[in-house]
């Protein structure tokens, strides 16, 4: 958000505030993008390989089979590779 306010000396300036109503200077400014780069670096959280159900046909990464819509598989969350459930090689 950006307002117009008055200065001492009776003349306008236009100051930026945050989403919290915090005034942004430029040193805030600096220190939210060095948080929001710190934030972005940690690693995917929870397990690699998710169990769902597949809704599209595709190709198992390990054995190269196809796989049938509908059938129990798991997709990985980084690569998005997918792999039967119980792969038969």
């Amino acid at each position: 958000m950006i307002k117009q306010v008055r200065t001492k000396n009776n003349s306008f300036s236009t100051v930026r505030y945050d989403k919290d109503g915090n005034i942004l200077t430029p040193s805030r400014i600096k220190a939210l993008k060095k948080a929001k780069k710190e934030n972005s670096q940690r690693p995917v959280k929870g397990p690699k390989w998710v169990k769902i159900t597949s809704q599209y046909p595709s190709t198992c990464s390990v054995c190269n089979s196809k796989i049938l819509v509908g059938t129990q598989i798991l997709w990985n969350k980084k690569n998005k590779d997918t792999k039967h459930g119980k792969c038969p090689s």
